[in-house]
């Protein structure tokens, strides 16, 4: 299963926004730098500075928001063997297998992966930007937990039984 976190037309909002607070930084610190040099009588080193620095902070956002950088994808994958996710845009990919899995603490807004060497791991669902996306995420972590037969919220599943014939 591969669910696509970001969806595409918040991820345009977030470039268009980037590219505005770049452009509004670039410019801002562009047109400070331009009167240090050109129109104040005594130059003034420390604004300058801050206005060179201006200047080179909104490039960062210009070239995320005009795919010159590229983001990383945000996505939850789940296989029999392992779950992969990276919840941001700038975050790190976290792989859990599932038998390192001792037992899963799962809430409204995280899911706590216990592993066997007794550490915490923690996956923070509202950071996820659809709550639906978030709610079908847990819920499927949560099934597939059952189906392995891991302990959730302190209840260990029952083994299943066989469909009644008839």
């Amino acid at each position: 299963m591969y669910v696509n976190l970001y969806p595409s037309k918040q991820l345009r909002s977030t470039k268009r926004s980037l590219l505005l607070i770049g452009l509004f930084l670039f410019f801002g610190g562009g047109y400070a730098l331009l009167r240090e040099f050109f129109w104040i009588a005594s130059f003034r080193e420390g604004w300058a500075l801050a206005s060179g620095v201006m200047v080179l902070l909104g490039l960062l956002p210009i070239a995320y928001g005009t795919e010159i950088l590229r983001f990383k994808d945000a996505y939850f994958s789940m296989t029999p063997e392992r779950i992969i996710y990276r919840l941001t845009l700038f975050g790190t990919e976290t792989i859990v297998e599932w038998q390192q899995i001792q037992e899963l603490h799962i809430t409204e807004y995280v899911v706590n992966f216990i592993l066997k060497g007794g550490s915490v791991l923690k996956m923070r669902l509202n950071i996820i930007q659809k709550p639906e996306i978030a709610r079908h995420v847990s819920r499927s972590i949560h099934l597939a937990a059952l189906e392995k037969g891991i302990m959730i919220n302190g209840v260990k599943p029952s083994p299943s039984e066989p469909a009644l014939q008839v």
